[in-house]
């Protein structure tokens, strides 16, 4: 996620994206009182844990500037490519088997960042396109990829409907992901499908970690949720879980090689001399702390922003 300018359109501060987190649990409503975890707020009806923070527009702008994807949350994100298309490839029969599959349908990526995720769909024959608060993402995804990418808020996008919608690591970073799901669900068509990672602070991982659980590090990820408090969210806007998984996580060799010897070491010439003699294996660890969500839109379900 970032904020600037992309294809020569500047990006307005998303009004509603940047909306302060409410004070109620934006899962059932209920009261948000003391977490066990320090930093935390936990529901006292329903367990979902979120940030106590208080985020407004000017300290979400700075937060996802130019550098989130270069040195803050990721040394360099381009170098990431070949592992995020592999675990986005690794999603794929999933997706295709519960869409009944892919080639021809209408994709729509929520938080699609640099783009690799579309160019492997439009690689499967998927008409997809994406949207990001991330603009120099975006011109990457539009320039350096040609797939079908914008800079803009979600929640102000016009769209037809479509058959799928991804939400790949994004809604932990959102303050209200509530609305994102409930406009999802309004812009799915009915039976189409939505398609989610995240951390699952319900995880054997996350609850030995407790407050050193990799995942928590607001105020970027703001909210914490378990399969059972994800399950209930999507539930209200008429989304039925029809896949919940944990699958691992992987990184090519050369990847990993490049973030320790060349960001951490220094050493350009040694990374060289290793991503020419080692082959690029793919580097799988599972913790069994995130959670691949698939919910499908009932036939009679309309969406909204519950």
């Amino acid at each position: 996620m970032g904020v600037g300018e992309a294809a020569g359109v500047s990006v307005a501060p998303p009004r509603d994206l940047v909306a302060a987190v409410p004070n109620a649990c934006l899962v059932c409503g209920g009261e948000l009182g003391p977490s066990p975890l320090d930093g935390l707020r936990r529901c006292v009806d329903c367990g979902f844990v979120t940030a106590d923070t208080d985020l407004d527009a000017s300290d979400f702008m700075t937060l996802y500037g130019a550098d989130y994807f270069h040195g803050s949350e990721y040394l360099d994100y381009v170098e990431e490519r070949e592992s995020l298309r592999l675990n986005f490839a690794r999603r794929m029969p999933v997706l295709e088997a519960l869409a009944g599959g892919l080639q021809g349908k209408s994709l729509l990526e929520i938080g699609c960042a640099y783009g690799f995720f579309l160019e492997l769909a439009r690689e499967r024959g998927i008409d997809a396109r994406g949207i990001d608060i991330a603009a120099d993402g975006v011109r990457y995804a539009q320039e350096t990829l040609g797939v079908r990418a914008e800079a803009g808020d979600y929640l102000a996008l016009q769209t037809d409907p479509v058959e799928l919608i991804a939400m790949w690591d994004t809604v932990e970073h959102l303050p209200r992901p509530d609305l994102f799901l409930g406009k999802a669900a309004a812009d799915l068509r009915p039976g189409g499908l939505v398609a989610i990672t995240t951390g699952d602070i319900g995880s054997l991982n996350a609850r030995l970690r407790g407050r050193r659980w990799r995942m928590i590090h607001p105020p970027t990820h703001l909210h914490y949720f378990s399969t059972a408090t994800m399950t209930r969210l999507l539930a209200r806007f008429g989304l039925e879980v029809v896949h919940l998984s944990h699958p691992g996580v992987s990184r090519r060799l050369h990847s990993i090689l490049h973030i320790v010897v060349v960001h951490r070491l220094g050493a350009a010439w040694l990374n060289r001399i290793a991503s020419r003699t080692l082959p690029n294996l793919a580097l799988t660890l599972n913790l069994h702390d995130v959670m691949f969500v698939v919910a499908q839109k009932r036939s009679n379900a309309t969406g909204g922003k519950g």
